[in-house]
């Protein structure tokens, strides 16, 4: 259910690029929330360079916007935040400036995937989830 949107205008990434920021944020949420690698998703798109502005000005800025499972502690979105935006900054070499990194909560209930409405942050519900999601088993009754 993590979905992280990475924003930047046309032809600022190139292919390994991409790839780097994917395994590093995955790595990130994965270190963070203990979540499983195969739940975090992360997807890139492009704007136009004079489609970017800052403060008004055009600019071209590496925006990411995730959205997780409500229910983490503050220091957890914290961590995500801080170890996202230093990421981003090294490996596209924007100015840490030119980055803005916003982490939204998402009740668990409101994402659905592979058929199965996300369970609560918890380790034993998120194993049940992912082994029923392996096996692509329907859930049970109490999911």
């Amino acid at each position: 259910m993590p979905l992280y949107e990475v924003l930047t205008t046309h032809d600022a990434l190139d292919d390994d690029r991409r790839a780097e920021l994917a395994a590093g944020i995955t790595a990130i949420h994965v270190e963070e929330t203990g979540a499983p690698a195969s739940f975090v998703h992360v997807v890139f798109a492009e704007v136009p360079t004079t489609a970017a502005y800052t403060g008004g000005e055009p600019s071209n800025p590496v925006i990411v916007r995730g959205q997780i499972r409500a229910g983490r502690p503050p220091e957890v979105r914290r961590a995500i935040l801080e170890h996202t935006s230093a990421l981003c900054a090294a490996v596209t070499r924007v100015p840490a400036k030119d980055v803005l990194v916003a982490v939204v909560d998402v009740p668990a209930s409101w994402a659905m995937e592979g058929g199965q409405i996300f369970p609560d942050p918890d380790p034993a519900a998120e194993r049940e989830f992912a082994d029923r999601a392996a096996a692509d088993r329907p859930p049970t009754q109490d999911t």
